[in-house]
């Protein structure tokens, strides 16, 4: 049992919030085609920005949506726009070369690009700059996060360190040892974001069809390759599959190597103004420097959004509420005794080496593997992709990546609940 159960309010539903207020687009119900010049499996942020670009180029593209469109993870994440690997530059540069450095400009760029993509086309999505608050959680950590700060000033990135003493005007906790601002961090409602994607998708002329999953890839006539789907086969010139972290048996190179885990996010009641700003004087997205860390912030109608996992084992929405609850108050003990409305749960893509992956198997290009990390990652990713396909670009960076398989991968339920272990004594330890 938690030490604070959590206290669910009257409109208390497993539901996500964010879905409330969400006005997606109607797709149109059409025959599936026989053929299309791109055929892309998934209809989350990278397959909607690769079809926008494709279509608006004058390609027939077909997006394939096994659910029905919006109810996956682009609709479900704590909606923080966040340009980060799991390295800083320097690091990545010692461990990569001149590529670790790309690689860092290119998270640069996809920011830079959904900031632009928002302002440019309107897009309805509370979008904020508000710039990330990275906690550390305790005393080991305070000199990993001033490590990570020096990288990024050594080339130039606007950051700030913070010692314990200099948080009260970030942070309504004394629960962390010190923590680095990075200005160039947002906050938007995914939901609606993903809705205004798929309109700007629709009116470029892109064919979407949910509910369409697709099972296989072969070889088709002509150097095309054969999507074969549970309401018929495509023959596609190309093919982009923007699944991300719902890997299954149509591009097995990837079931191998990219592994869902879940995560869980709780929201209060609107709070009242005083209490938010209590919490989180200056809005930031706040993330701590855990294994299985949390991540939190307030949401555009004055809540607090509180994510995170207990371990690596499955578990329920509910059973993740309480624990959330019970660490949201820990830290923050002024909500001791505040409702929850929502809770909901979603997967991410964990890879091997925690980067992300572009690359060719199966007859198709893959993006995947973002690490909780995809909102503006996938968009752009999904955007670069297609600047390639359309020979306007080359491939990012992230193609030169070696894509290393799981360990065990067959074993992976017995290893699993290991590894979560060891992640939570080593979060313990350091």
């Amino acid at each position: 049992m938690p030490a604070v159960a959590a206290r669910r309010s009257s409109d208390f539903r497993l539901a996500v919030l964010w879905h409330d207020r969400a006005e997606p687009p109607t797709v149109p119900i059409a025959p599936l085609p026989g053929h299309a010049d791109v055929v892309v499996v998934g209809g989350g942020y990278g397959g909607l920005a690769a079809a926008r670009r494709l279509a608006a180029a004058g390609r027939h593209t077909v997006v394939l949506e096994a659910d029905a469109l919006g109810r996956g993870a682009s609709t479900r994440n704590g909606g923080m726009v966040i340009p980060e690997l799991k390295a800083g530059p320097v690091t990545l540069q010692r461990h990569y070369g001149p590529l670790g450095l790309r690689m860092h400009h290119e998270i640069g760029e996809a920011f830079d690009h959904i900031e632009q993509l928002i302002a440019d086309e309107s897009i309805d999505c509370d979008y904020e700059r508000t710039g990330q608050l990275y906690l550390a959680h305790n005393e080991h950590s305070v000199t990993t996060l001033r490590h990570l700060a020096h990288e990024h000033l050594t080339i130039g990135d606007p950051v700030l360190f913070l010692e314990r003493g200099e948080l009260a005007g970030e942070v309504g906790s004394d629960a962390f040892t010190a923590g680095v601002v990075l200005p160039r961090t947002g906050g938007l409602d995914p939901a609606r974001y993903h809705a205004g994607l798929t309109r700007l998708a629709l009116a470029a002329g892109s064919e979407i069809h949910e509910r369409t999953r697709a099972i296989e890839l072969s070889p088709g006539p002509n150097g095309a390759t054969s999507v074969r789907t549970e309401r018929g086969t495509i023959e596609a010139r190309d093919v982009i599959v923007a699944t991300n972290a719902t890997c299954d048996d149509l591009v097995p190179t990837l079931r191998r190597r990219v592994l869902p885990m879940g995560s869980f996010i709780i929201a209060t009641e609107v709070l009242p103004t005083e209490v938010l700003a209590a919490v989180t004087p200056t809005r930031r997205m706040m993330v701590d420097t855990k294994n299985l860390l949390f991540y939190w912030r307030a949401t555009p109608d004055g809540r607090i959004a509180f994510g995170g996992r207990k371990s690596l084992v499955p578990t329920t929405v509910d059973e993740a509420a309480d624990f959330l609850y019970e660490a949201m108050v820990r830290i923050h003990p002024m909500l001791e005794g505040v409702a929850i409305d929502r809770a909901w749960g979603g997967s991410v893509a964990l890879t091997l080496d925690r980067m992300p992956h572009v690359g060719r198997a199966g007859g198709a290009w893959y993006l995947t593997g973002c690490n909780g990390s995809g909102v503006a990652l996938m968009t752009w990713l999904g955007h670069a992709v297609a600047g390639t396909v359309l020979g306007e670009q080359p491939p990012p960076s992230f193609t030169e990546l070696p894509f290393r398989p799981l360990p065990l991968g067959r074993l992976r339920r017995q290893w699993i609940p290991v590894a979560g272990r060891w992640f939570q004594w080593e979060d313990q330890r350091r």
